[in-house]
């Protein structure tokens, strides 16, 4: 018997929600761009705090990047506490963690400059069945990405940790975990 829709929705989102992840870690412009609608469809609510419209921006901003030199992710593990698709969206919410090739040496980014250290984020993404142009292809709509809390910091009303709880702790069940490790030149 085969694969039920949902359960192939699901496969379908998490493979392009592994895809964005997966560019993060190198600046992989064009896997990045794949896993957008075309035009402005897209708003991103960037880590950075600053809001982005449309695959194009996002393009830009992450030539930004490689242009100024911002390092690239060393590694990073990434853990899915949530997929949920019905009919024709879908959305995700993750943790993840990432290490830097090097501290961050430019004030032009948001993360400490001259440590290094590992950061924490947490995202939400909006999946829709529409490339932007009317083709039924899932594509991410909505991306929402911020800081975790320090891993030893004690939840309000809860005292519970990051730390405590694990990366992707959550009531729903083991969270899909795998990390991506940039690949390097020998």
């Amino acid at each position: 018997m085969g694969m039920d829709t949902i359960e192939y929705d699901k496969r379908q989102v998490l493979a392009l929600h592994k895809q964005w992840w997966k560019a993060n870690v190198g600046l992989d412009v064009p896997a990045m761009r794949e896993c957008f609608p075309s035009g402005n469809a897209l708003s991103m609510f960037n880590r950075n705090s600053f809001t982005y419209f449309g695959v194009d921006e996002v393009t830009k901003l992450w030539q930004h990047f490689i242009d100024t030199g911002i390092p690239p992710r060393l590694t990073q593990t990434v853990a899915v506490l949530r997929i949920e698709a019905r009919a024709d969206t879908a959305w995700v919410i993750s943790e993840l963690t990432y290490r830097r090739v090097a501290p961050v040496q430019t004030e032009r980014h948001w993360e400490i400059p001259d440590v290094d250290q590992t950061f924490g984020s947490k995202a939400t993404e909006i999946y829709h069945r529409d490339n932007g142009e009317g083709v039924p292809e899932w594509k991410m709509w909505h991306f929402h990405s911020g800081p975790l809390q320090p891993f030893q910091e004690p939840r309000p009303a809860f005292g519970d940790t990051l730390t405590d709880r694990g990366l992707g702790g959550n009531p729903y069940g083991e969270p899909i975990t795998y990390t991506f490790t940039l690949d390097r030149p020998a």
